[in-house]
């Protein structure tokens, strides 16, 4: 009889691999090819006519003393180094505020992801309108009170912070979804626990919630970071990268270069170096998160075995 359980399960398993392989060898056909085909143009001088020849890893020694090229990646890592943190607090700060918030939730979750549901377009039309210094709103309303009118999108500074404000608006919300999503799956005896033991809100937060949402908040860090590596849309359609390079990213620059100029090889260059970035994120950020939970983990078993069995020289001083 068992052995009979033993191979029905083992034929049920064989049966869902074949299932989902079709699918997942699509996916991976999809995401290689593209892959290999960039690769291949990044080890050559190929322009937009099809001519040219293999140079090897000439179009990266080249990339390494690119001025324009390395600001647009510095870029790139700024802009991700500050607005994914941004974006996740206010996500997290979002997502506690609606669960704590029963007779509501509904609505918040209608009324917060409505960024997401607009076309980047859209947004980068609606954004570039509001933050025009001669007719944006913005702008009626601050001279309306008195100020100056205020060089949103031709000011360096402005140009890069009026960017990371139209993504945190963006995005925030696809951050506030997954992190909602994993505190509505959270366990509630452990509250309960924390409750009886008298631990205040912030206690709960830092000892239970938290630690408990560090999957969630790894997907959705992981999710938005790649995604912010390949922003593109609205820097495209507010500033076109400008003014000057001030606002360029990797991307924008792979795409002037390899389809606006016509050097696609050094362009796939560009464009693999961001793959790259890319990949290391990925990786870095859930071992990261890792090594933190296992650091954490220990550091709350040493004091539960403390709080068990107190050092010697504290019960004499005790029983003193």
């Amino acid at each position: 009889m068992a052995s009979r359980r033993l191979g029905a399960s083992v034929q049920s398993d064989r049966v869902k691999h074949l299932l989902i392989a079709p699918p997942l060898l699509f996916l991976l056909l999809l995401s290689l090819i593209p892959l290999l085909l960039t690769l291949g143009l990044s080890l050559t001088s190929m322009d937009i006519s099809g001519k040219g020849r293999w140079i090897g890893v000439d179009n990266y020694i080249r990339l390494a003393d690119d001025p324009i090229f390395i600001e647009s990646y510095v870029n790139t890592l700024i802009f991700v180094a500050i607005g994914l943190p941004i974006q996740y607090f206010l996500g997290l700060g979002l997502a506690i505020l609606v669960h704590g918030t029963p007779g509501s939730q509904r609505l918040w979750r209608l009324i917060i992801p409505i960024p997401l549901m607009v076309a980047p377009l859209v947004i980068g039309f609606i954004w570039k309108t509001i933050l025009d210094s001669r007719f944006g709103p913005i702008n009626d309303v601050i001279t309306a009170l008195g100020g100056d009118a205020v060089p949103w999108i031709t000011d360096h500074v402005l140009a890069f912070v009026s960017i990371l404000i139209v993504d945190t608006w963006q995005w925030t919300p696809f951050v506030f979804l997954i992190l909602y999503a994993g505190l509505r799956t959270l366990p509630v005896e452990p509250f309960e626990a924390a409750r009886v033991d008298g631990a205040s809100r912030w206690r709960m937060f830092w000892d239970v919630t938290f630690p408990m949402l560090i999957p969630a908040s790894v997907a959705a860090i992981l999710l938005r970071g790649i995604e912010a590596f390949k922003i593109f849309d609205i820097v495209f359609y507010i500033t076109g990268g400008g003014p000057g390079t001030a606002t360029t990213t990797t991307t924008l620059t792979a795409y002037f270069t390899g389809l606006r100029s016509g050097y696609v090889g050094y362009g796939g260059a560009m464009a693999f170096i961001l793959f790259l970035t890319v990949i290391i994120f990925g990786f870095a950020l859930p071992l990261g998160a890792g090594l933190l939970t296992n650091r954490r983990n220990r550091a709350l078993r040493r004091a539960l075995e403390l709080a068990d069995d107190p050092p010697a020289g504290a019960v004499r001083g005790a029983a003193a």
